[in-house]
């Protein structure tokens, strides 16, 4: 895959809202072929770990017929992206403490993960991008299970923490687009 291409998607990603401006993201881009083996390697190695100790339990099955998800789509990418967030200073938080209050009464930028929540939307970004090239992308949580591995593969370090992973490439065919709840079921209309 054409770093261009690949840069494209981070300049997309970059652009995204973030609490005060923060931009508390990092992305780690791996085209390697050793690499990208030994993050899938790495997640299929945990997946079997879980399913090892799930046969044991009444869920078997279904973990069985869902457990390859953690690592198939990373084993045909062409590139996977590693998105990472760090936390910030709470300021605000830190002002009502040094004012005698408790910041645990208000929801400040720490209580609900503002910098989470930011590089989530430089994700969705990027995968907007990726869908306007031409790309096929899976944003993946399973890889998660992984996380120790694959931060160190990767270098990954504090404050930086790794959340989920991207893989890319480019589709075989046409995908039917996942399905979707009915708008009805996912809003509240608050009218006069």
């Amino acid at each position: 895959m054409p770093k261009e291409v690949l840069a494209r998607l981070v300049q997309a990603a970059i652009t995204a809202p973030s609490n005060t401006n923060r931009q508390p993201w990092r992305f780690t881009v791996v085209t390697a072929p050793d690499k990208r083996k030994q993050i899938a390697a790495a997640v299929r190695a945990r997946a079997e770990e879980i399913k090892a100790i799930i046969h044991r339990g009444h869920h078997a099955e279904d973990f069985a017929n869902y457990g390859d998800f953690f690592h198939e789509p990373l084993e045909s990418a062409a590139a996977i992206v590693v998105p990472q967030w760090r936390d910030y200073p709470d300021l605000i938080a830190d002002l009502i403490t040094s004012g005698g209050g408790d910041p645990s009464q208000y929801h400040t930028a720490r209580s609900m993960q503002a910098e989470l929540c930011s590089t989530s939307a430089a994700v969705m970004a990027m995968l907007l991008q990726a869908h306007a090239e031409g790309l096929g992308a899976c944003w993946m949580a399973g890889p998660m299970i992984a996380k120790p591995e694959i931060e160190g593969l990767l270098g990954i370090r504090e404050p930086f923490r790794m959340v989920g992973a991207v893989a890319l490439g480019y589709p075989v065919g046409d995908a039917p687009p996942p399905g979707r709840k009915p708008i009805d079921r996912v809003v509240q209309w608050v009218e006069d």
